[in-house]
């Protein structure tokens, strides 16, 4: 009996009538977009309630400020600096003046600078910061700190700790993303499958398991979603699995370049801030990655294809993301092992931070950290770009797939020798 083939979405008629839609869609997004802008721009300082988003002290020009990141009420991004005696406003909402004579439609959409002054703080810390502060209690050291806030409730890392976690390769690891969203719904769907299962044989068994379990599932992961503030690679992953599901129910096949299209198109239609979100398109091309060793290699065992599948993703990532940050240390090579370990990592440490003993790994951590030279490294942006379009192009061609793996290995042992 021959297996029988899931289908793709769309052919060119349909296809022709969905980027019709889209535009639509992004037509009524931009304009609701402008009019927002509008009353934004009625003075040239207005006093706006924000939400402070990340605060650190810097040097610049000499002199110590607070850089601030806001997120203000219409769901614009500004970056302000202020005194550098501000007390730790993380997590709470503001009523802040802004300059905003200069800005621009195009600014207010991808965010901006300008000076600001807060004229009141509200006394309410968002459900976010509450989160990061009952994580933060469990921890000693700063590093950890910012390092579980990160990996838990996705609130920003230093500079210099970014720079770091950058360096040693685990930044996709350890800031909250897809790779989070795939453990946590296994790890619920793993916990609520059997109780499930019990009340479906006893009073719905004409009710579809799966199905319901992947409705509930969603729901919780729509939660945290919202509880994390609509983080972007949240959102791009959030996205994935709800179109993702809704296919493969269909019978529609879903590792293709038209699920991810779909999925990406609708997000930037209804979000169009989201073009900006350098997090967002890093998350896009992390899954068409995936999507790639997948189409080619799933005929491979289940653990053949885990195995590959970090080193794979490791190497395609590479040359985009060193064009655009340049760290590098030793540690880099070592992040597809301890990319494995996460798997085990991740569940381990989510369960201890239920527990007083929340805080057992950081000694050891704090030493693999304190290990790590920051080295900076030089890779032409024409060889990131080169990437992206190589892995478009493997998609559906096999050569294109080899030239990506030969890039990325090329990147790597360019790195180690600007390095060594």
């Amino acid at each position: 009996m021959s297996k029988l083939e899931r289908v793709e979405l769309f052919d060119l008629k349909s296809g022709s009538l969905f980027l019709v839609f889209l535009l639509f869609i992004l037509s009524l997004s931009l304009s609701y977009e402008y009019y927002q802008f509008s009353k934004f721009k009625q003075f040239d300082d207005p006093l706006v309630r924000a939400n402070v988003i990340d605060q650190e002290v810097r040097l610049i020009s000499d002199t110590s400020k607070t850089s601030m990141k806001l997120r203000l009420e219409n769901g614009s991004s500004v970056r302000c600096v202020m005194s550098p005696y501000l007390r730790d406003l993380r997590g709470r909402d503001v009523l802040v003046e802004l300059q905003v004579a200069k800005v621009s439609f195009w600014d207010y959409l991808k965010g901006f600078r300008t000076r600001g002054v807060i004229v009141e703080v509200y006394p309410t810390l968002s459900l976010k910061e509450r989160g990061y502060r009952l994580i933060a209690s469990a921890h000693q050291d700063q590093t950890m700190k910012e390092l579980y806030g990160a990996l838990f409730v996705a609130t920003p890392m230093s500079g210099e700790f970014q720079s770091l976690v950058g360096a040693m390769g685990l930044s996709a690891i350890l800031s909250i993303s897809g790779y989070h969203f795939g453990i946590l719904s296994l790890i619920a769907y793993f916990f609520l499958r059997t109780p499930y299962r019990w009340l479906q044989n006893r009073y719905f068994p004409y009710r579809h398991g799966n199905r319901d379990l992947v409705v509930v599932v969603t729901s919780l992961l729509f939660f945290y979603l919202w509880a994390l503030e609509f983080n972007p690679a949240m959102v791009r992953s959030f996205a994935m699995i709800a179109v993702g599901y809704w296919l493969y129910d269909r019978g529609i096949k879903i590792v293709s370049v038209q699920t991810l299209f779909i999925a990406i198109t609708l997000l930037l239609a209804f979000f169009p801030r989201l073009f900006f979100s350098m997090g967002f398109w890093f998350s896009t091309f992390g899954v068409l990655s995936i999507f790639i060793f997948v189409r080619h290699y799933e005929h491979w065992k289940p653990w053949q294809i885990f195995l590959a599948l970090n080193v794979w993703c490791y190497l395609v990532m590479l040359p985009i993301s060193l064009a655009i940050f340049g760290t590098f240390s030793f540690w880099h090579i070592g992040s597809i092992p301890l990319s494995l370990l996460f798997n085990l990592y991740y569940p381990s440490v989510l369960a201890l931070h239920l527990t007083p003993w929340g805080d057992i790994y950081d000694p050891l951590l704090l030493k693999m950290f304190a290990s790590a030279k920051v080295g900076m490294v030089t890779i032409p942006i024409a060889v990131g770009v080169g990437s992206v379009f190589l892995a478009v192009a493997a998609m559906r061609w096999k050569w294109a797939m080899g030239s990506l793996g030969f890039l990325g290995f090329g990147t790597l042992v360019s790195a180690i020798y600007q390095i060594a």
